[in-house]
């Protein structure tokens, strides 16, 4: 929580978001249009760029966060879009004492969930989730590809270069945790600071085995936005999709990178 208050200001100038949206909002049409969404809550929705991209689509989008200073900086984004979504400050193992209502889709993204770091926890999120979903409702988590990252020991990411500010990680890792620090390089001014985060480094398998456990059927695994499988070896990123209920899977019982109902 200390690293979004702290990062808040800068937290948008990590990613091209315009860039990161033509991506994106391709998967997301295909993918709602198909199961029929019209609703959809951003339940880690930091400083409100999907939720504004979901509401530019013409979806009914609300937005959710534990951290104030992300949705102030929410609200000051979706205005400038000439949006007014709703946002509300809730905690993702919470959602149910702050909404009334469900959601056709929610989604759960930006390496978001594995800031939980016990089963009992990401389960009690993931239950939460599901309550909040209509009969047939899709969830959309998106995290690292922590069995790469585990196996690899990866320690530096390039993550944006500007004209006077360049971003990048250092991964430390522990036995039960990964610490990510975002490095700040101020070019103009010479100066750096470090902001810290930690990770559950959540293996696919064991993110299947707690969808499972809440309910969750019909689950998809992606490495990115258009669709491309995920290969636990080589995958920069790991995005499942998954129904509320039972449902059958339209992928190859033989295919090891779906994980069928």
């Amino acid at each position: 929580m200390r690293f979004y208050e702290e990062f808040a200001e800068k937290y948008d100038r990590l990613v091209s978001w315009e860039n990161r949206f033509k991506r994106e909002s391709g998967f997301y049409q295909k993918l709602f249009s198909e199961n029929k969404v019209r609703t959809v809550l951003d339940c880690a929705c930091g400083t409100g760029q999907h939720v504004i991209m979901f509401n530019q689509m013409g979806y009914k989008a609300k937005g959710s966060d534990l951290s104030p200073a992300m949705l102030r900086k929410a609200k000051i984004n979706s205005k400038a879009h000439g949006v007014n979504p709703e946002f509300i400050i809730s905690d993702f193992r919470d959602l149910t004492r702050n909404f009334d209502e469900k959601f056709d889709a929610i989604i759960c993204v930006g390496n978001s969930l594995p800031h939980l770091l016990s089963d009992k926890d990401l389960t009690k999120a993931l239950r939460e989730m599901y309550r909040l979903l209509n009969n047939n409702g899709i969830l959309v988590l998106q995290q690292r590809n922590y069995d790469r990252l585990v196996k690899t020991q990866m320690r530096f990411f390039p993550v944006s270069m500007r004209e006077d500010e360049v971003f990048f990680y250092v991964l430390d890792y522990f036995p039960k945790k990964i610490v990510f620090n975002v490095v700040d390089l101020e070019t103009k001014a010479k100066a750096f600071k470090v902001y810290s985060t930690e990770y559950n480094p959540l293996r696919k398998d064991n993110l299947i085995k707690l969808l499972r456990k809440v309910g969750f059927r019909g689950m998809n695994l992606y490495e990115d936005f258009q669709f491309k499988k995920y290969d636990t070896d080589e995958s920069d990123d790991l995005i499942v999709v998954c129904k509320k209920g039972t449902v059958k899977s339209s992928v190859d019982d033989n295919a090891p990178n779906d994980i069928l109902a």
